[in-house]
């Protein structure tokens, strides 16, 4: 192979791992260990959240089908920042961001866009 074929896969190699290392994936992570790798918040955390982002009266609402938990959201999806309140109240949620869609919110890694977790909208009633 000349060197030039070479030098190509080479660089070819070094774009793709640099790609996996953005995206937060490593070259042997699975999607499920993506998602085993996911925040877990505990009811009481989602409903604190829920209440601190429902009272942002002038969040925009998504217009669009939502992506899945562990799925990307799409680059022309604009993110919106957590209420400061919630930051300091659960530090598990710094480094994350937010969408209103009409029927749930998802919270999103500000850095990947993974989305790392859906509140419902709604609450069930007994």
């Amino acid at each position: 192979m000349s060197r030039y074929g070479m030098g190509l896969i080479v660089v070819t190699v070094l774009v793709v791992a640099a790609a996996a290392a953005h995206s937060g994936l490593s070259s042997n992570m699975t999607v499920d260990s993506a998602k085993s790798a996911l925040p877990e918040f505990s009811d009481e955390e989602r409903g604190r959240i829920f209440d601190g982002i429902m009272r942002i009266s002038d969040a925009p609402v998504t217009e669009m089908v939502a992506p899945e938990v562990a799925d990307p959201l799409p680059e022309e999806v604009p993110m919106q920042e957590l209420p400061t309140d919630i930051i300091h109240e659960i530090p598990l949620v710094r480094g994350h961001k937010f969408v209103k869609f009409d029927d749930r919110i998802l919270v999103v890694s500000s850095t990947s866009r993974l989305v790392v977790a859906m509140i419902p909208r709604y609450k069930l009633l007994p």
